[in-house]
């Protein structure tokens, strides 16, 4: 999937799932960090999301009628960030000399 986001506020995209293509059409508001778009199968239904971008990535809801579900989306290039900072963070067994007396 690639999300395009304008300077005025609009968000397009598209890609393809394990359902089929799609296109995607939305705003985001840098004001309250809110962004919503709608997910539209080429030939067939919709989804609509809302979600709450923290600086890191886009996390929220989407529904189809009456069905709903939750989404938390973020770049590829902050995988590799993340799995960089785990590795920073894990402990490190210090490795003490004895002394040999």
């Amino acid at each position: 999937m690639t999300l395009t986001f304008s300077p005025a506020g609009r968000i397009s995209g598209g890609g393809i799932d394990d359902v089929a293509p799609f296109t995607i059409h939305g705003v985001f508001d840098s004001d309250t960090n809110q962004a919503s778009w709608t997910k539209t199968y080429i030939g067939m239904h919709r989804v609509e999301y809302q979600g709450l971008y923290d600086h890191r990535s886009i996390c929220g809801s989407w529904n189809i009628g009456a069905f709903t579900g939750g989404f938390w989306i973020w770049p590829d290039g902050i995988a590799e960030s993340e799995k960089l900072a785990v590795e920073l963070e894990q402990p490190v067994e210090e490795q003490v000399p004895r002394s040999t007396k």
